[in-house]
């Protein structure tokens, strides 16, 4: 019995490198330098499932996997990098108001996650199209220091928040302030304030004309259309009338009715359809496909990449 005790004993000794007496020098060293890099990397490695939902584009599952992922850490720094994650998913699948919650969150764990959270901030603010919030953030994270990538982006939303506030000259001076070549964005904001609007009374007047308020706003072909409709309906109330045929006469006088003020009306609609497309184009042309993209690769350490 004393011997199977023993030799139980010497094998488990003798499993470990150095045997009773411990481990071996080399072993040791090995150990001290090796261990710290195992640990950082199992703390680098990305919620796999959060990732995989996010490129499946269930940008609400990632958002809920990312927040498990924040109750699950034990530092403050990898609880903020997480809910902001959850943040950005939420944002994607367009709960702004979930995903200003966990902004708050990441902020509350990590007050030092400042240019994260202004971009994450502005980015909802925007998608509301509450246009003043929108500069608001950005301007604040256009003057917190940072690189250039980052600068140049903030600079381009300052100034799409701006132009849709009708404050082309503020949209100007965000593009100046950042000391990199904003010529495209400036060329787009350059053939907006060169350009015109139309005036959406003067095409409802135009529309009493059939087909011309439409032609004002550029629409030629609902002019067109709106010009030959009502030509018919007219020539139809004419000849029923000539015929004395007076309920066909009535039947068609109500459709005629009908289009008539749809011409009217369709002037003024398309007078501001016109604006807003010019709007659109002048802030996809300040934008020029910059975009941002967060690396989550480097989770729990929080990284965004800028693109242009």
């Amino acid at each position: 019995m004393n011997s199977t005790r023993r030799s139980s004993r010497r094998f488990r000794l003798s499993s470990f490198p150095g045997g009773r007496r411990g481990l071996s020098p080399a072993w040791a060293l090995l150990l001290v330098f090796t261990a710290p890099a195992a640990l950082q990397a199992a703390e680098a490695t990305p919620p796999s499932l959060a990732v995989s939902l996010a490129k499946a584009d269930d940008h609400a599952g990632a958002a809920l996997e990312f927040r498990r992922q924040a109750l699950d850490s034990q530092d403050s720094a990898s609880k903020a990098a997480f809910y902001w994650s959850a943040a950005r998913e939420y944002h994607e699948a367009g709960q702004y108001e979930v995903a200003d919650k966990m902004v708050d969150a990441a902020e509350n764990e990590d007050p030092d996650l400042l240019a994260p959270t202004l971009l994450l901030r502005g980015e909802n603010s925007a998608a509301i199209r509450d246009w003043p919030s929108s500069a608001f953030f950005f301007r604040n994270l256009l003057s917190t220091p940072g690189d250039t990538n980052r600068t140049r982006y903030a600079a381009r939303s300052l100034a799409v928040a701006e132009l849709r506030r009708r404050q082309p000259d503020a949209a100007r001076q965000a593009l100046l302030g950042t000391g990199s070549d904003e010529s495209t964005p400036l060329s787009a904001l350059d053939r907006y304030s060169q350009g015109r609007d139309k005036r959406p009374w003067l095409g409802g007047l135009l529309g009493m004309i059939p087909g011309l308020g439409y032609a004002y706003a550029g629409e030629f072909a609902n002019a067109g259309r709106s010009l030959i409709l009502n030509s018919l309906f007219i020539f139809g109330m004419v000849n029923t009338a000539d015929n004395e045929n007076w309920g066909a006469f009535a039947a068609i006088s109500f459709f005629e009715l009908t289009w008539y003020s749809g011409s009217i009306y369709g002037g003024i609609d398309a007078a501001h359809r016109y604006n807003q497309d010019r709007l659109e184009t002048c802030a996809q042309g300040i934008m020029n496909h910059a975009s941002f993209e967060p690396n989550y690769a480097t989770l729990p350490a929080l990284s965004i990449q800028f693109r242009f």
